[in-house]
């Protein structure tokens, strides 16, 4: 393959800082390290005077083990890595522990796992790390049932370094591209691949890229899409904090196909981090001739710009994000003309999730058929999700799609099969789905009434009331709403309106669930844009699969005991012990002393349904009940 020389010289550059031969530290600096106190660790271990140039230390990205950040690795110059974990907790001993590990003494507290390059001195991706020891069972399950194809370089590389990233392999698939494969070419590979659409939808990347290669208009354009909002869902911000050039080279790469000539990054502007990355990834590419004219000395030319988003969640909307690209309001609008015909200022325009684009590299370098390796026939290759809720280890993941719920929940995330009781997938439009074995591909998620959506997937257990969760899911969407078309901006705020009357108790009849169906069938067959059209998701599919909890607020009773006004707190008197912490901690007085028998009691009239005394009682004395209307 063709390579020019000045990457050859990045690359031997990048090398020498990712395999030196002194100790090196590295500290993940994501958002996620950054909240749990990773700063702190990097400012005091590059402070150590007396290492001089003995130990590095450096920052990375995100490994994806979020939930036992501050996250720490030291190389040795042996090509070993020991991974320290603080989950919170880091200290000025957890500190001590990796100045110790640096100093050629390895403390197996905190240790999560040790392992070694396979080739010593040669590193790609955390594929090429041969596990050699577990310090912490969860840590080595969480990554066991992943396939880390495009996040493989997440938290092992500098990711304001371009010289790392093409170390690592990085621009090689560019490279190939522009001197070896045509542009037609190219859009043959990712066609034959299967990639879908990473954003949500799930169209076929070559199908849209053709469609735009083909348009007679030769100013073409391709955007990536980086405007993530749903709640929960951070796959974006995670590898444009992490791997920026991975979605810059699949940029590129879209750009090629198309002939583009201009290319665009729409981000959220509450990702300071990912767009303070992303710049340096640009400014990087350009200097060294891999943006601009002639890039790496072919016939191509581009140039790349990073628009922030003013930050709404219908601004992620393709039509709504190209209005705010011209100034205008974000406001959808309807389709046909699709922007692969006719996008910004009226060109064609390709428009790819953050993801998606990653995920060309891989295609290019290896082939369509290896692609299509993992996966589903008809949802082929990997997926990014963010799992969190009711799970020991939450995180950043890439599996295969079709890829078990089981193994996401119970073996990545460590959750116990009894306490789960449903999925909320795809973000806050994507839908409330029972838990149970399913393939997570975009079929199988679909054959339950949800969408994939991004990738959100948020575990909720036994004890949470799905009735809140749709009801607060809503509210979301309909303050969200841009408010151009009626059935979004007014029926989300009626719809809202009616689960607040469940959750309140004021819903005097199960007339109501009639109601919330009939309405939310309406929106999502009226609607605009795919927001409105999605929004209602989890109402549908929680009245499907959970209408038992519905029937049980039209009564006035809460059976998960969270909605505070269908509950009550009450103090079981065989069990107190007299320690007076419900009586000292209530902020209002409820907690009565009371004579006889009955040490204590809740006044009902003064309760504001804190669960202070309930979280507070170290005898379990406090039940909460719901009893619903007679």
């Amino acid at each position: 393959m063709i390579f020019p020389c000045h990457l050859q010289e990045l690359a031997e550059k990048g090398k020498k800082s990712l395999c030196p031969s002194n100790p090196k530290i590295s500290i993940g600096l994501a958002t996620c390290g950054r909240s749990s106190g990773a700063l702190d660790l990097e400012k005091k271990l590059t402070a150590r005077q007396s290492w001089k140039s003995e130990v590095l230390v450096g920052g990375v990205g995100c490994l994806g083990a979020c939930y036992a950040e501050p996250l720490v690795s030291l190389r040795t110059p042996d090509g070993r890595y020991y991974f320290y974990g603080f989950h919170g907790q880091a200290d000025s001993n957890s500190l001590w522990q990796i100045i110790r590990a640096a100093e050629g003494v390895p403390s197996t507290r905190y240790l999560l796992a040790r392992a070694r390059e396979r080739q010593p001195g040669t590193l790609q991706g955390i594929q090429d790390l041969e596990l050699e020891k577990v310090g912490d069972p969860g840590f080595a399950l969480f990554f066991k049932a992943q396939a880390r194809r495009i996040t493989g370089r997440c938290g092992l590389i500098n990711p304001e370094s371009l010289p790392e990233y093409v170390a690592t392999g990085g621009y090689s698939a560019l490279a190939r591209a522009l001197f070896q494969l045509q542009p037609e070419d190219v859009i043959a590979m990712v066609a034959a691949s299967g990639l879908r659409g990473r954003g949500g939808a799930g169209f076929l990347t070559g199908k849209k890229w053709e469609l735009a290669s083909l348009s007679p208009d030769p100013e073409r354009i391709v955007i990536a899409n980086a405007d993530e909002g749903d709640p929960g869902a951070y796959m974006d911000r995670a590898l444009l904090e992490s791997d920026p050039h991975s979605v810059l080279e699949g940029l590129i790469l879209a750009s090629y196909a198309v002939r583009a000539s201009r290319a665009y990054v729409f981000v959220r502007h509450e990702y300071p981090l990912a767009v303070q990355n992303l710049r340096r990834a640009i400014s990087a590419a350009r200097a060294v001739g891999i943006l601009g004219k002639q890039i790496l000395g072919s016939g191509f030319s581009l140039e790349v710009h990073l628009v922030e988003s003013p930050g709404a969640f219908v601004c992620g909307e393709e039509t709504s994000m190209l209005r705010v690209m011209t100034g205008k309001r974000g406001e959808p609008y309807l389709r046909p003309p699709y922007p692969s015909s006719a996008g910004l200022w009226g060109h064609p325009t390709v428009v790819n999730n953050v993801e998606t684009l990653a995920n060309i590299p891989w295609i290019i370098l290896h082939g369509p058929d290896a692609f299509r390796e993992v996966g589903t026939e008809k949802s082929p290759g990997t997926k990014i999700f963010c799992l969190a809720g009711d799970v020991k280890r939450p995180g950043f993941i890439e599996v295969p799609l079709g890829t078990s719920t089981r193994a996401v929940i119970e073996e990545i995330g460590g959750a116990a099969p009894s306490s789960i009781k449903a999925l909320q997938v795809g973000g806050p439009s994507g839908g409330i789905v029972p838990y149970s074995d399913f393939s997570l591909d975009y079929e199988s998620v679909a054959s339950l009434g949800a969408i994939m959506g991004s990738g959100g997937l948020v575990v909720l257990n036994t004890n949470r009331c799905l009735v809140d969760l749709a009801r607060h899911l809503v509210d979301f969407m309909a303050r969200e709403s841009c408010g151009k078309c009626l059935f979004c901006r007014d029926g989300l705020a009626e719809l809202e309106a009616m689960m607040t009357s469940l959750t309140n108790g004021e819903a005097r009849s199960e007339v109501v669930l009639a109601e919330l169906e009939e309405l939310s069938k309406a929106v999502a067959d009226m609607a605009l844009c795919g927001l409105g059209k999605t929004a209602v998701n989890p109402v549908l599919t929680s009245l499907k699969f959970f209408r038992e909890e519905y029937e049980a607020h039209a009564r006035g009773k809460c059976p998960a005991l969270t909605c505070r006004p269908l509950i009550n707190f009450e103090i079981i008197s065989s069990q107190c012990r007299d320690c007076r912490c419900c009586y000292l901690v209530c902020p209002t007085d409820a907690v009565k002393r009371r004579g006889g028998r009955e040490l204590y009691a809740v006044a009902q009239e003064h309760c504001i349904k804190c669960r202070a005394c309930y979280e507070t009682c170290p005898f379990g004395c406090i039940k909460i009940t719901s009893e619903g209307r007679l």
